[in-house]
């Protein structure tokens, strides 16, 4: 089994961040968990995912990116609304994202405020060979 290793920024602010280990077998919802915790939120809101694998600064383009979201909210009627492809966050693991070292994913929190993360795949290690 795999430990993927990321960095998750504030987009805004990328001095703010917080490296964080999440098994492969994990969900983008238990990934949207451990950085609500992580950043010291305090209030359940919303969240996306946004599978860009590279730097895209516009969060226009951002929105055209397949889309994991909250569980809670998922609604099959939001694809044709936004025609995006959206998914899921509780039924994706991150192992089902192919991501390779160096590829990004965005994270939305709280579609209100618009809180954006950077998210950068820094390296994936066998479990075996992590040492505790």
């Amino acid at each position: 089994m795999n430990v993927y290793q990321f960095k998750v920024a504030l987009d805004y602010d990328k001095r703010t961040y917080r490296n964080i280990e999440i098994l492969e077998t994990q969900t983008l919802e238990d990934f949207h968990e451990i950085i609500f915790n992580a950043f010291d939120r305090y209030d359940e809101h919303l969240y996306s995912f946004y599978i860009t694998r590279k730097r895209i600064n516009s969060s226009h383009s951002r929105y055209k990116a397949p889309e994991f979201t909250d569980s809670t909210y998922f609604e099959d009627n939001f694809n044709a609304e936004f025609g995006q492809d959206k998914f899921d966050a509780s039924e994706a693991e991150i192992n089902s994202l192919r991501l390779n070292i160096k590829d990004k994913i965005y994270y939305l929190f709280d579609f209100g405020d618009c809180w954006w993360h950077e998210i950068t795949l820094l390296s994936i290690t066998e479990t075996n060979k992590i040492k505790g």
